[in-house]
Order: C-alpha cells, then structure tokens, then sequence
C-alpha cells in the first residue's frame, strides 16, 4: 500500500468524524464534506494515473 493511498484514506476518515461529530456549527460539517472530497478526489485521480500506467 502507497503512503499516498494511506494518507487519503486517514483524510476521509477525518472527515466522515467531523462530519458525524454532532457540532451544529455548519464550518465543522462544511469542513468535513470538504475534506472527504479532497480524499476521494485524491485517490481516484491516483487510481487514474495507475490505470493509464498499466494500459501504456
């Protein structure tokens, strides 16, 4: 397993926490749903750049 992939992973966990953290503060889940985007965005261009590797 990839630092990277494990750091993206650690991200969206850190994310879905502050997400369900029950905070009615919107800048925490707002917060949360970013940097699950930021992880999820991270590994699929990953899994992209890994694909077109492979094919070439």
């Amino acid at each position: 397993m990839d630092k990277q992939y494990a750091f993206a992973v650690i991200l969206i966990i850190l994310g879905l926490g502050l997400n369900q953290s029950g905070s009615s503060d919107s800048f925490y889940s707002g917060l949360g749903i970013g940097i699950v985007a930021m992880g999820t965005f991270w590994v699929v261009i990953r899994l992209i750049k890994e694909l077109k590797r492979r094919e070439s």
